[in-house]
């Protein structure tokens, strides 16, 4: 058997869908190459096959699908199906079959065959079908009629009515919508209404629950006493006597001895250097385990007083802001555990500064709160 036979035999199997594509390039390929090596060792040049004639010929070998008869079809003439495999065999002049010679129509369900040689030229002769010529009309894309036939979703009752019925329509539409937003609306303020009668005769809210509500977290800072007239001198300026006995190193300082015995230090004793302090008067006492202390310093004027104060409280950054214990124009700062607690203030030129100390117990905020009281009601701030 020649290659030409052999290849011709698996160009029929691929038609039949007994061999696939990739299956019949390889064979394909492989007996076109041992063609090339008989005819290079045989002496004689290698000639590629002469360019394609196509010719319409009736098809040696065709595969037809027909369509299920449907009852709905019984009446109707059998249309014919364009979605074949059509096998078309070319003379190839020398009377041999040409390897290239089938052709699968697309969506046939064959595979795809490759193209080598000349562009393809399609007949133009009549198709066939059943082994003679057929009345059916050819496909479009060989007659060039691009008339086609009304797909049959396309029938039926027109899902659109004419411009007059539809526009009447949606007048009607939109009358009813207005109703039922009407209705419903209705519906709504009556609902509302009435409830809001019968809330209205349960009885409202109390007023302490919005008041309450509306309270913040953190309560205001309360105003510190009427202000008093100045007492003059520091040692006037102290509440006393403090509770518990009187402790050693209190008394009467000046600026050299304030600063010896170190008992402020830091910016308010640079700061009490730039106002010029005259005198300061210390009284402190021991109390159970707490320890109390009072201090009052005398400089130039207010304005310095007010300056000395923010110094002390850039002193004490470690100390954080308790205002559940201040007062306007009065700043408490404590530690977490409230071991010491303090508060300064102005009054008049002077600069007060409160402070108790304890070594243990839970007495000593509720201490510290009486004494700072006491001294306010003594001695108010001026500066608030």
């Amino acid at each position: 058997m020649s290659w030409q036979d052999e290849l011709q035999k698996l160009d029929a199997e691929l038609a039949s869908g007994r061999v696939s594509a990739d299956e019949y390039r390889q064979r394909r390929d492989a007996l076109l190459a041992g063609d090339t090596r008989g005819q290079q060792q045989g002496g004689g040049a290698f000639s590629p096959p002469p360019p394609l004639q196509w010719q319409a010929v009736p098809p040696p070998e065709k595969t037809q699908y027909i369509q299920p008869v449907q009852p709905q079809q019984a009446q109707q003439p059998q249309q014919q199906n364009s979605d074949k495999t059509q096998v078309v065999s070319v003379n190839n002049g020398g009377g041999q079959a040409n390897p290239d010679a089938t052709q699968v129509v697309p969506n046939s369900g064959g595979f795809p065959q490759p193209n080598y040689g000349q562009p393809q030229q399609f007949p133009q002769g009549g198709w066939q079908q059943g082994g003679g010529s057929s009345n059916a009309a050819p496909p479009p894309w060989v007659t060039g009629d691009d008339s086609f036939s009304t797909p049959a979703w396309n029938q039926g009752p027109e899902v659109f009515d004419s411009a007059s019925e539809s526009s009447g329509k949606g007048k009607k539409i939109i009358g009813i919508v207005i109703v039922v937003a009407l209705l419903a609306g209705l519906g709504v303020a009556g609902y509302f209404f009435f409830s809001g009668n019968k809330d209205n005769n349960q009885g409202q809210s109390p007023t302490g629950q919005t008041s309450t509500s509306a309270t913040p977290t953190v309560k205001p800072i309360p105003d510190p006493p009427a202000q008093k007239p100045d007492s003059g001198a520091t040692a006037d300026s102290i509440y006393g006597p403090l509770p518990g006995t009187e402790r050693a190193g209190g008394g009467q300082f000046d600026l050299p001895k304030l600063a010896a015995q170190k008992l402020l230090v830091g910016k308010t004793t640079d700061a009490l250097v730039a106002a010029g302090m005259t005198e300061a008067t210390l009284s402190t006492s021991v109390d159970g385990k707490n320890t109390l202390s009072i201090m009052a310093l005398a400089v130039t004027d207010q304005a310095a007083a007010s300056k000395v104060v923010a110094a002390y409280l850039q002193d004490q950054a470690a100390l954080k802001e308790d205002k559940d214990l201040s007062y306007k124009g009065v700043k408490v700062v404590t530690d977490p555990a409230k071991k010491v607690l303090r508060a300064t203030y102005v009054y008049y030129n002077k600069m007060v500064f409160v402070e108790v100390f304890t070594d243990g117990g839970d007495s000593a905020e509720a201490q510290f709160k009486e004494l700072l009281k006491n001294q306010l009601e003594f001695a108010p701030p001026t500066v608030r």
